[in-house]
């Protein structure tokens, strides 16, 4: 996955810029809206997933900047993509505990796969779920 590939036809782009941590309840709504062809099931860890990467970009990656969804069909899967401003480095798993590390580990079990890339003005956090037509 590339920066330049979230500009490609058929992906979904919300700015998120500026936004501060209340904002991930309509980025949420807006992901539920996009993908509303989901079974319920996929549907609820797609948005898992959105939060988690949302909310990492918040704690670690000085904000996320655009929230980037695109939903293939065959075979059906979505990518979940956030880019940030790239401060706090590379998201690592880590054993969770009381400070948090439950997220990441979470999007890493939901998850096909998930990965980071990184950029001149920052980086994108994405991670592709499989799913099924609702």
């Amino acid at each position: 996955m590339s920066w330049s590939g979230a500009d490609q036809a058929g992906w979904h782009v919300l700015d998120v810029a500026g936004a501060d941590r209340t904002g991930l309840s309509a980025a949420r709504r807006w992901a539920e809206a996009k993908l509303g062809r989901l079974r319920e099931t996929d549907l609820v860890d797609t948005l898992i997933v959105v939060v988690e990467l949302l909310e990492n970009a918040y704690l670690h990656g000085g904000g996320p900047r655009q929230l980037r969804i695109h939903h293939a069909h065959n075979p059906c899967e979505v990518t979940v993509a956030v880019a940030d401003h790239g401060a706090g480095g590379e998201p690592k798993l880590r054993v969770p505990d009381r400070g948090g590390g439950r997220g990441l580990l979470l999007v890493d079990q939901i998850c096909l796969d998930w990965g980071v890339s990184h950029h001149d003005d920052g980086k994108l956090v994405w991670a592709r779920v499989e799913c099924a037509e609702g």
